[in-house]
């Protein structure tokens, strides 16, 4: 599961492209669309901070408009170090070999 949130608009190929590298480097992110009537107080508030190019990314530590593939590989690192990591089975069961 990711933490990262892009908000996009249609046709945005910097959103696709953002979305994709999250994608690829197995953290999909949730994406919400900008131009959605319910979404117009989180684009006022986005313009408000001086944002004017979408995507708007946000991850727990950080947020950031444009496509940034120096913030998207930081934002990655941060989610691989925050993701538990896989534990290792020992075997339910042994096969004698010795017959």
């Amino acid at each position: 599961m990711s933490n990262i949130t892009v908000w996009a608009t249609p046709q945005c190929s910097k959103c696709k492209s953002t979305i994709d590298f999250f994608k690829r480097a197995g953290f999909p992110p949730t994406v919400k669309d900008l131009s959605a009537p319910e979404n117009l107080d989180k684009l006022k508030e986005i313009k408000a901070a001086g944002h004017a190019t979408a995507p708007y990314v946000e991850t727990p530590t950080d947020s950031w408009s444009d496509l940034r593939p120096d913030k998207i590989a930081q934002a990655i690192a941060a989610e691989r170090a925050a993701a538990p990591s896989p534990t290792l089975q020992s075997p339910t069961h042994s096969h004698d070999l010795s017959a």
